[in-house]
C-alpha cells in the first residue's frame, strides 16, 4: 500500500509539503530531508530511499518519507525560508496560526507523532565528513537507534531544543540527525557520502525486518560534543589531515604560517578547512573527543 498526500500552508504564497507513506502499522519509520533547504546531500538521500520504496514491498510496518521539509528554502538553496527567515529546525513543534515556517514545523511535528523512529537528514558543509548526531547520553533509545546506523561516527548532540530530533526524543520517540558533507547555495551533493547514508538507511529497515535482505550489524564509534580548534593568528592555513580522520592528542592538524596547530585531545574531525587564508579566532577544524 502506498499513499501520497500534500499538506499546504496558505500565506502570501502557498507552501506545500508532500508526504509519501508506504505500508501500514508499526513499526513506522519517518525519514525527513530538506528541513534546511540548502542541505542538498540529505535531500538526495531521502529521494533515493523514496525510489527504493517505490520498487520494493514492505514486509511489515510503514515508512513515511518527506524529501523536502522546507520547499521555500529549497527553491533558493538556503537554510531558512525567504518568507520569514526563521530556522525551521529551531522552532519545533511550531504553531498552526503563525508565520509560514512555524506552520510548516507544526505540520511536520503532527506527522511525526505516529513514528517509532525518526531519521532527519542534514548537511555539515562541503568541508565536512558524515556523522550521526544524537542525544545519546540523555536517552538510551537514541543511542540504540544511532548504533543501528552504519555511519562510522556518532557525535553527542548539544541537545538544543526546538529541533525535530531533540523534541521527538523528549516525546519518547527515538530520533537522530545524520549530517552529510555537501550543501550550500551551490546545492552540492557528495555522492560517496550519499551512497553510504542510503545504504545505512536501507540496512536500518532490514534490521527492523521491514524489507527483504540480509542486515549488517553496524559498529559505529561514539564521541563527545564537537568543539572547534581555532587559530590564534592571521595567516595561511595548510591542513595536514582531512575531515573524518581520527587524531591523537598532540597530532598536527595543520600549520598557520609554518606554526603547527595540534589536536588538544584524542578524537575525530568532522570538519577541516582546506588550504586558505584565515584570521585569528577562525575555526580550523571541528573535533569531537573520544568517550
Amino acid at each position: 500500500m502506498k499513499k501520497t498526500y500534500t499538506r499546504t500552508v496558505v500565506d502570501v504564497m502557498p507552501v506545500e509539503l508532500e508526504f509519501h507513506l508506504f505500508g501500514e502499522g508499526s513499526p513506522q519509520v519517518f525519514f525527513t530531508g530538506g528541513i534546511h533547504g540548502g542541505e542538498a546531500t540529505g535531500i538526495y538521500v531521502v529521494q533515493k530511499v523514496l525510489a527504493f520504496l517505490e520498487e520494493n514491498e514492505l514486509l511489515k510496518g510503514s515508512v513515511k518519507v518527506l524529501p523536502i521539509g522546507n520547499p521555500a528554502a529549497f527553491r533558493r538553496l538556503q537554510r531558512t525560508s525567504p518568507y520569514d527567515n526563521l530556522d525551521l529546525n529551531r522552532i519545533f513543534p511550531g504553531r498552526e496560526d503563525m508565520t509560514p515556517s512555524l506552520a510548516v514545523a507544526n505540520i511536520i511535528w503532527e506527522e511525526a507523532q505516529e513514528a517509532n523512529y525518526i531519521v532527519d537528514m542534514h548537511c555539515c558543509g562541503v568541508w565536512g565528513a558524515s556523522y550521526t548526531l544524537a542525544v545519546y547520553k540523555e536517552f538510551d533509545f537514541a543511542k540504540e537507534l544511532a548504533g543501528m546506523l552504519s555511519i562510522p561516527r556518532v557525535i553527542e548532540s548539544g541537545g538544543t531544543r526546538g529541533q525535530l530530533f531533540t523534541n521527538a526524543c523528549d516525546a519518547g520517540i527515538p530520533a537522530v540527525i545524520i549530517e552529510l558533507p555537501g550543501g550550500g547555495q551551490g546545492g552540492v551533493i557528495d555522492l560517496e557520502a550519499a551512497e553510504e547514508c542510503y545504504q545505512a538507511l536501507i540496512n536500518l529497515l532490514r534490521q527492523l525486518g521491514m524489507v527483504a535482505g540480509e542486515a549488517v550489524k553496524p559498529e559505529p564509534t561514539f564521541y563527545g560534543k564537537l568543539r572547534p580548534v581555532r587559530t590564534e593568528m592571521d595567516g595561511v592555513f595548510i591542513p595536514a589531515i582531512k575531515a573524518g580522520d581520527t587524531v591523537n592528542e598532540g597530532d598536527v592538524i595543520g600549520h598557520v604560517n609554518d606554526t603547527p596547530i595540534v589536536a588538544p585531545y584524542t578524537g575525530v574531525t568532522t570538519m577541516v578547512r582546506p588550504a586558505c587564508y584565515v584570521f585569528k579566532g577562525v575555526p580550523l577544524a571541528n573535533l569531537a573527543p573520544l568517550t
